[in-house]
């Protein structure tokens, strides 16, 4: 498995990952695609990169790194290679190169939703204890509730105030000229 990192709008890889961001999220869990356009190359704490395996593309990554912290905006895999342990791959990879994780997923209220909690915990991340709003791509207005997980075992929320904040300020915040 190799990670390619994405530098610039005009990678050939930009179909594949377009396609899956869409089929993927949900539209309130995902930016404009012009938008993540701009952003690719520009924004340095923002890593977006291809996930190949035997050369062809099979997922992708948007993370983001404050400081001793990563912030996992978007992991898919495409549907064609789920359920071959790339997903798992990767979250070990990153637990590996960042110490201090962090991610958002829906609340375990689906089936979906379930097995999606059930997959970061059996790689030993944690659900956040305390209630955490989502602040929209779309309008600044709207907010939806998440789960945050981590592999870090603080659990009290004054602790993740600080990666909180700047998860907020920087990727949810940031809009381009």
């Amino acid at each position: 498995m190799q990670y390619l990192s994405i530098e610039n709008n005009q990678s050939p890889y930009l179909s594949f990952v377009e396609e899956l961001y869409h089929s993927a999220f949900p539209l309130e869990e995902r930016r404009n695609w012009e938008q993540l356009l701009k952003m690719i190359g520009t924004v340095p704490e923002m890593s977006f990169q291809v996930v190949l395996a035997e050369e062809k593309a099979i997922g992708f990554v948007i993370s983001w790194k404050f400081d001793d912290w990563c912030f996992v905006e978007h992991l898919a895999i495409d549907p064609v290679n789920r359920g071959k342990k790339f997903g798992e791959r990767i979250m070990k990879d990153f637990m590996t190169k960042n110490r201090k994780l962090l991610l958002e997923v829906e609340p375990p209220l689906s089936v979906d939703a379930v097995r999606r909690v059930g997959f970061y915990e059996r790689l030993g991340l944690v659900c956040l204890p305390f209630d955490y709003l989502h602040p929209s791509y779309h309008d600044s207005h709207v907010s939806h509730s998440l789960v945050l997980m981590t592999n870090v075992p603080e659990t009290g929320e004054i602790y993740f105030d600080e990666i909180i904040l700047k998860v907020k300020r920087q990727v949810y915040l940031y809009r381009p000229i």
